[in-house]
Order: C-alpha cells, then sequence, then structure tokens
C-alpha cells in the first residue's frame, strides 16, 4: 500500500451529474483513510450541482466548458477560464492526481499533466500513449462506484458500505414537503432507446390503485407532462431545476424514473428507485443500492417494456415502503 499521509490530493471529474454523484462514496471513504490530508477536486459547470457542499472535499475547481458555449467571446472567455485553474493547479503542488473517467479523456488528463504529481493515476489511452504511471483496469460488469475505488486501492482506500451524497437546500426540500406520501414519476431520458412512450406511462399510471402520483419532466417533455396530467389522476410538478427537482425527491416515497442524472440522485437522498432502463449498461450505471429494481428487456429498449411489468414492481415495493 502507498501510504498518502500528508499529501496533497488533486481529484479529477469532469464528465456527467450522475458520473460525479458516483464518485461521492469514494471521496468519503478517501476522507475517513486520511482525514487530514488535503483533498480538492476539478468539476464543470455542468456538475457541479453533484458535488455542491460535499463535506469530504477541501478545494472545488469549477470551469466551463468552451465547447458549452455558443458565442465566440464566451469560448474565449471560458477558455481563459480554463487556463486560470490550470495554473492555480500548478502552483498547488500535488502530490497524487486521480482522474475518475472509465474512458479515456485527453481533456481530463490535461488537469493531471499540468502536475509534477509523482502518482498520476488514470486509465490507460487506447489509441496511444498517455502520461499516467498508474493505469486503473476498467470492467464494465463493475458498478461506476466500484471502479472509482479501483482507482484509489493502492493508497489503502477500501469500500466500506459508503452512500452516494447529493445536497439539498433545506429551504428547496421544505418547499416539498407536502409530497411525502407520494409516488414520483420522471419521464425524461435524453437517448432514444432509453425513452418510454406517453401512452405506456398512462396505463401504469391508470393500473396503479395508489393515488398520490406526481411527474416530473424535462422542459423536452413539458408538453407530454401535461398531457399526463390532464389524462390520469397523476399531477405534474414542473420544477425549474435539478436542485429543484432534487427537493421534491428528497420527500417522496418512491422514484420511477428512466435513465439520466436523477436516476442517481434519488439513491444518493436515500430514495427507493425503480429504473426503466433501454440501453444503457446497468451493471455498471444502475441506481447505487437499487440494483434490484432496474427493469430492462432484452431488446435494450426501454419502450419494449410492458406497462403490467412496471405495475407488478411498483406494486410489490409498496408493500415494503
Amino acid at each position: 500500500m502507498i501510504d498518502l499521509q500528508n499529501k496533497k490530493i488533486l481529484l479529477v471529474r469532469n464528465d456527467n451529474i450522475g458520473d460525479l454523484i458516483c464518485t461521492t462514496p469514494v471521496l468519503e471513504a478517501l476522507r475517513k483513510k486520511y482525514p487530514d490530508n488535503q483533498i480538492d477536486i476539478v468539476v464543470n459547470s455542468y456538475n457541479n450541482s453533484a458535488i455542491y457542499k460535499n463535506p469530504y472535499v477541501n478545494k472545488i475547481y469549477c470551469y466551463t466548458k468552451p465547447k458549452h458555449k455558443k458565442g465566440l467571446l464566451d469560448k474565449v472567455k471560458a477558455a481563459l477560464g480554463k487556463l486560470k485553474i490550470l495554473i492555480a493547479i500548478r502552483k498547488e503542488n500535488y502530490d497524487v492526481v486521480v482522474v475518475f473517467r472509465s474512458d479515456y479523456s485527453k481533456s481530463a488528463e490535461l488537469f493531471s499533466n499540468i502536475t509534477k504529481a509523482t502518482y498520476k493515476v488514470g486509465v490507460k489511452n487506447p489509441k496511444g500513449k498517455d502520461n499516467f504511471n498508474m493505469h486503473t483496469l476498467v470492467d464494465n460488469t463493475k458498478h461506476e462506484v466500484e471502479f472509482c475505488f479501483d482507482c484509489l486501492k493502492e493508497f489503502g482506500v477500501i469500500y466500506n458500505n459508503e452512500n452516494t451524497f447529493f445536497h439539498v437546500p433545506y429551504e428547496i426540500s421544505l418547499k416539498y414537503k407536502k409530497y411525502n406520501e407520494h409516488f414520483l414519476f420522471h419521464i425524461s431520458s435524453r437517448k432514444e432507446a432509453n425513452k418510454y412512450s406517453i401512452d405506456k406511462f398512462k396505463k401504469i399510471i391508470e393500473n396503479l390503485e395508489y393515488d398520490k402520483i406526481l411527474i416530473t419532466a424535462e422542459p423536452i417533455d413539458f408538453e407530454n407532462a401535461k398531457i399526463l396530467d390532464k389524462q390520469t389522476k397523476a399531477t405534474f410538478i414542473q420544477t425549474s431545476s435539478l436542485e429543484d427537482l432534487s427537493g421534491l425527491i428528497k420527500n417522496i416515497k418512491l422514484f420511477i424514473t428512466l435513465d439520466g442524472g436523477a436516476m442517481h440522485v434519488a439513491p444518493a437522498l436515500k430514495v427507493k428507485t425503480i429504473s426503466i432502463s433501454g440501453y444503457t449498461n446497468m451493471d455498471k450505471w444502475y441506481p447505487w443500492g437499487y440494483k434490484d429494481l432496474v427493469i430492462k428487456d432484452k431488446s435494450k429498449i426501454a419502450n419494449n417494456i410492458l406497462p403490467q411489468t412496471v405495475v407488478d414492481v411498483i406494486n410489490k415495493n409498496i408493500e415494503k415502503i
């Protein structure tokens, strides 16, 4: 085991919200192992809400990816902001850098390359050379949480029932307190193979005896959510952000969702989560703690899952709540 006592540690997780949430258990374990170390992390403006108020890190470097900006001036400002962070990282003299990316990322490795760290941890570049001196093997039958622990195993950091973490401001949680007896359907997913039709959601809701049912959606699906609101006993709650949605999720009894960031938020808030899954590799990305509640068709197309199958899983879990 390599002892990191009194070493400065930099972590990098600059991809999606769900990915960063899946990294939070290892942050807790790392802090337990090295309570007095400086532990900092690099994230981006897209996934920053998943690390906000995390008690296990000291400093959060948050930058905006230039590719997320449209205008030339905004792209330049984003690039300069990223450069400023790279300079700050260089000055910190980190001893260890760990890039939590199960697919090699040149942009993520940049944050490692800018340092003079003794230990640089990441996955191999399959197309050529990289500058990591400690490589993590990727096993896609393992969950992303387990992959993150594999990244730190040489430093004596092991899993000990740490849960994922997501902070919800008290005032937002309080706003939705009245929904604490409700179920929530989140009907949005970005990828076509992970989408589920409104007609099938309608059939699920119609076949549930339980009547305290809510619907949330991403803006692209607001109109569909309004249709379900009018045609079923469910009520559409139009949340304004992931933070706002998390306040609602924190209060409900059961969360039924398609694949996406919200699927990882609910387990982090200790809310039982049923996932209607499509193409996503659910060995790697299932809602942490709720692998047995993943509903998947052998076709890997979410919309091929029968509504009654979902109803049966929900009814089975009503008794356990």
